[in-house]
């Protein structure tokens, strides 16, 4: 996780480490609790998206050569996420 701000974004990434420490804290309660509700988030990093985009000051050539994931690849990892059994 890159836990330091990068122009522009400062709300994006303070709504990332939000979401995070929510995830763990409802995750700690439900452990507590002897829930068998499992709770996960899903931090991708680098993703091929306008947020890119603008995190490069709209750089088109560092765009289109930087080596990030898809909006698929992300599905992909919320479909492996929803499908571990119940162990995981």
């Amino acid at each position: 996780i890159n836990l330091t701000g990068v122009i522009d974004l400062t709300h994006y990434e303070a709504s990332k480490q939000a979401v995070t420490v929510l995830t763990e804290g409802l995750r700690l309660e439900l452990v507590k609790l002897g829930s068998k509700i499992k709770v996960t988030s899903i931090k991708p990093g680098c993703v091929k998206t306008n947020t890119l985009r603008v995190a490069l000051h709209h750089n088109e050539e560092a765009f289109t050569n930087i080596v990030a994931l898809s909006g698929k690849d992300i599905a992909d990892a919320v479909l492996y996420t929803l499908s571990t059994p119940p162990n995981v």
